[in-house]
């Protein structure tokens, strides 16, 4: 396999960069690395239907680059997803990302049972506990709606909306598609 990476388990194919040369899929992929500093094997995944990763691309780069929500929130609510419908490879990138924007690794360790620790904003626990209820009933209640809507504005709050909805979206891809955690010397 390219790269030194094991062959996994995914049920497609991946389409490594070193394979591509021809467009669109080359530009998709150049455009992804800029932003995001390497490429992933859900892109290469999805690098089998070009014009379905370049639409993916456009919402994701909304939701992480492009969201009202400050950014530790961002990777919050996306954890606080993650956790709650218990995919691995969304874990360990938004684990990263969070480490990135500067979440104390005391909050980090306290996933999945962040409800029980005391390290959190009431902004925070809000906004997790929507991620986190979404999560499991694909609903809120309205006394965690209006624990989040005293805390974000109407366009943070359709931003967190947005990316809990996105990373459902996510998982409905990665755990079909079994997708393989990505070697260090792939990424």
């Amino acid at each position: 396999m390219p790269n030194g990476e094991d062959p996994g388990m995914a049920r497609l194919p991946y389409v490594h960069e070193s394979d591509v040369t021809g467009q669109p899929l080359r530009g998709i992929y150049d455009e992804i690395i800029a932003l995001r500093g390497g490429n992933l094997n859900l892109y290469r995944l999805l690098g089998n239907h070009p014009e379905a990763l370049r639409a993916f691309m456009t919402m994701s780069r909304h939701v992480r680059n492009e969201n009202f929500l400050a950014p530790q929130l961002r990777e919050l609510a996306i954890l606080a997803t993650a956790y709650a419908l218990d995919i691995p490879y969304e874990k360990a990138h938004h684990l990263a990302a969070a480490r990135a924007e500067g979440i104390p690794e005391a909050k980090l360790q306290s996933f999945p049972h962040w409800g029980r620790s005391a390290l959190f904003t009431p902004e925070e626990r809000a906004v997790m506990a929507y991620a986190h209820q979404v999560a499991r009933t694909r609903s809120v209640d309205d006394a965690v709606f209006e624990r989040v809507r005293e805390h974000l504005t109407v366009e943070q709050l359709v931003d967190l909306v947005v990316t809990c909805a996105w990373y459902h979206f996510c998982a409905a891809l990665i755990l079909p598609m079994q997708l393989d955690l990505e070697t260090p010397a792939s990424t």
